[in-house]
């Protein structure tokens, strides 16, 4: 594997930081407050050294470089950055993306506030959400014609995260391994758009980290906000050599399921009932999340449990809850760490309720994907910007949005024993 700087992950931090603060604090421009010169992440520690097959040493030095000029001789299809025209030849691949959080991240709620930004704090964003250089210049030619906010006049950036912010640089084609021979390096280069050049660095998880882990020179309470690689790489799943595609990508599916998905969310978790003669517990292991559950700060997760009364229905007073969540924010200017409950792989969360004369209790599992926006940032925009404006239209669609991926899972009714 060739070593990997994570450039990337502390600009988008700082960013995305500087962005909430502005709005959850009434203006104060908060950041984390980090070394004046802080220097690169460096290379992981046991980084391989690059051999022949190794991606380029900047491949996910952000800004990522404009393509430049294809060959003359290529076809206009050849030409195309837009994930149709991958999709002529690759329609598997192009319809597993379509159904992706990948393709939406050019979302409503990530252009509502891109609206109020500067070239230069838009362009950080799209480092991760449209990394092309071409997608940020059509976003910006958009603005400049007033018509930003309609997707179909953003161009290449409406695509978001798409085939060639991973697989394509300075029109040179890279991908995973061939699957049948496992072959890598370059391929013929008398095929179509010159071939591929195949990297087993695309099966490693480091190749995920550019935008899936930040700077640790940015971090709050010794974490960055986003850890997701490094939790990784501590976790059980690592030293089985388990990466991050194997589950996100089996198969070499472009799906990248994750919180949002009640079904991955469950094969990750081990739910267990007692209904002991004291009280009912439920018991919520990580078994199977490569990672904390969940990762970053965006999710929440609640365990719940109620008494019922003869008739099924919520006995009052007797809910209790259980979050598992980090969850930070600004105290005195600066960036605090509020608490963090969530589960590294292997560990288990409690909820005990005692029966307190009732005969059967309910237990389950509330999933919140995207808490910290629906509940800080979305709200707190809102309540800023002129009702009427495309800005406040956006981050409303995406108010509605976050509040409808909500989910349950593992909901149970325990009797009580004689």
């Amino acid at each position: 594997m060739t070593p990997i700087r994570i450039r990337t992950g502390r600009t988008t931090a700082v960013r995305f930081v500087s962005a909430v603060a502005v709005v959850l604090v009434s203006g104060l421009a908060a950041v984390l407050n980090p070394p004046a010169a802080a220097a690169d992440a460096g290379p992981w520690p046991d980084a391989k050294e690059p051999s022949v097959a190794s991606l380029p040493p900047d491949y996910w030095h952000q800004p990522l470089a404009a393509q430049g000029e294809a060959p003359q001789e290529w076809s206009e299809l050849e030409r195309s950055l837009a994930p149709e025209a991958c999709g002529q030849c690759h329609d598997d691949k192009y319809e597993q993306w379509r159904t992706s959080l990948h393709a939406q991240a050019f979302s409503p709620g990530l252009v509502g506030q891109l609206l109020t930004y500067d070239a230069a704090q838009t362009a950080s964003c799209m480092e991760c959400h449209a990394p092309l250089a071409e997608q940020k210049q059509a976003f910006e030619a958009a603005r400049a014609r007033g018509q930003a906010h309609q997707p179909a006049a953003q161009g290449l950036a409406a695509a978001g995260n798409s085939c060639a912010g991973c697989h394509l640089r300075r029109y040179r084609r890279y991908g995973p391994p061939e699957r049948e021979t496992g072959a890598t390096g370059q391929s013929d280069p008398g095929t179509a758009h010159g071939g591929v050049f195949r990297s087993p660095d695309f099966e490693a998880s480091e190749f995920c980290a550019a935008c899936h882990q930040h700077d640790p020179a940015y971090a709050i309470n010794g974490k960055p906000l986003e850890n997701t690689v490094v939790e990784w790489r501590a976790s059980p799943q690592a030293a089985q050599g388990i990466t991050c595609q194997g589950c996100h990508m089996p198969e070499r599916k472009h799906l990248w399921r994750g919180i949002h998905d009640p079904d991955m969310v469950a094969r990750g978790l081990s739910a267990r009932f007692h209904a002991g003669r004291e009280a009912a517990r439920f018991d919520l292991t990580n078994s199977g999340v490569g990672h904390a559950f969940p990762t970053y700060i965006t999710p929440k997760v609640v365990m719940r449990a109620v008494a019922l009364d003869a008739s099924g229905a919520p006995r009052p007073g007797t809910a209790v809850s259980r979050v598992i969540q980090r969850t930070v924010g600004v105290r005195g200017g600066r960036w605090v760490e509020f608490s963090d409950t969530r589960l590294l792989p292997g560990e288990t969360a409690s909820l005990t309720l005692p029966w307190q004369g009732a005969e059967r209790i309910r237990m389950w599992l509330d999933v919140y994907p995207d808490d910290y926006y629906d509940e800080q940032v979305y709200d707190a925009l809102l309540a800023q910007l002129p009702a009427q404006g495309a800005p406040a239209r956006l981050i409303a669609a995406a108010d509605a949005r976050a509040r409808a991926s909500r989910y349950r899972l593992f909901e149970t009714e325990l009797t009580r024993p004689d």
